[in-house]
């Protein structure tokens, strides 16, 4: 299949082209940069997504790109980054399906576990309604945004994403320093609930999804949900480390900001639409996960 992913150089979209390389998929990427891409690599770039017209046609369309939800303190107007990345990219693929004869057959767009905001000890799942806040409107924007493929005649799948674990980037990239240092410890109450997948686990569920395409949100997250300290307790003991720093809330707060909701907030969220759909987890118990991803 000849597959179309945007934001293909970040920590999730490079893991995925090298694993539909694999496969034996014909890939076209979107980037500004494509010298990431090693030569050796059988896929195309486009620089610009004006330059969507060159493609002609693609089978399936991945979306993934936007400014990293962490990388930087929500100032108003990073907030507007962060919308604007999401939104003017959807958009311009929206407006690229319009123009083609021949449309794709799936189009699996990016969203995240904020879409539904800060919940408490509620478990969740794709039913369940939002609570307000800066994540849900980002979010439901894009999410918005996306569902214009369906009107199209487009199955359109919204890639509600937790916390995703691997060695090479993302969290344990950032906290392994510190808690090889021993510096970790819990931030906040640690009673906030935590929704994580593995990186594996994560691009397993899109091939699979590719295979058995689910119209509307998917939670990708683990069956198994935890506490922040938990989290920290295991993370901490992967490592053979202790867990005895706590972050204190107002720490926290005067550290990052409004960005401090995605680490206090609570979201005890289940898959329960790949559950149904008889999606297998590679690494379903965080222990067992983490011994693995932080080697």
């Amino acid at each position: 299949m000849h597959i179309l992913i945007t934001g293909g150089s970040g920590f999730l979209g490079t893991a995925l082209i090298q694993r539909l390389l694999q496969d034996q998929h014909s890939i076209t990427v979107t980037s500004r940069q494509p010298e990431q891409f090693p030569l050796s690599h059988p896929l195309l770039t486009v620089t610009t997504l004006k330059k969507l017209e060159s493609i002609g046609y693609a089978d399936i369309v991945i979306n993934l790109a936007g400014a990293g939800i962490a990388d930087k303190r929500w100032s108003e107007q990073r907030k507007t980054d962060l919308l604007q990345s999401r939104l003017q990219t959807t958009q311009a693929l929206i407006n690229w399906f319009k123009q083609l004869a021949v449309k794709p057959q799936q189009f699996l767009s990016g969203s995240a576990i904020g879409w539904y905001g800060s919940h408490d000890n509620n478990v969740l799942n794709e039913t369940s309604t939002a609570h307000a806040g800066f994540t849900h409107e980002l979010c439901q924007q894009w999410e918005q945004c996306a569902l214009q493929a369906q009107e199209l005649g487009i199955s359109t799948t919204l890639l509600r994403t937790g916390v995703v674990l691997d060695h090479s980037g993302g969290m344990i990239a950032r906290l392994k320093p510190i808690y090889q240092l021993g510096f970790g410890g819990k931030i906040g109450s640690g009673q906030q609930w935590m929704s994580w997948i593995s990186r594996d686990d994560w691009i397993k569920a899109v091939l699979f999804l590719m295979q058995h395409p689910i119209a509307g949100p998917v939670n990708l997250v683990a069956p198994t949900p935890v506490t922040q300290a938990q989290f920290a307790k295991d993370f901490a003991h992967a490592l053979h480390r202790p867990a005895w720093l706590p972050m204190p809330t107002f720490m926290a707060k005067l550290a990052f900001g409004e960005m401090s909701h995605l680490f206090l907030d609570s979201q005890r969220i289940m898959p329960e639409r790949l559950i149904e759909a008889g999606f297998n987890f590679q690494h379903p118990d965080l222990p067992k996960a983490l011994s693995q991803l932080v080697q």
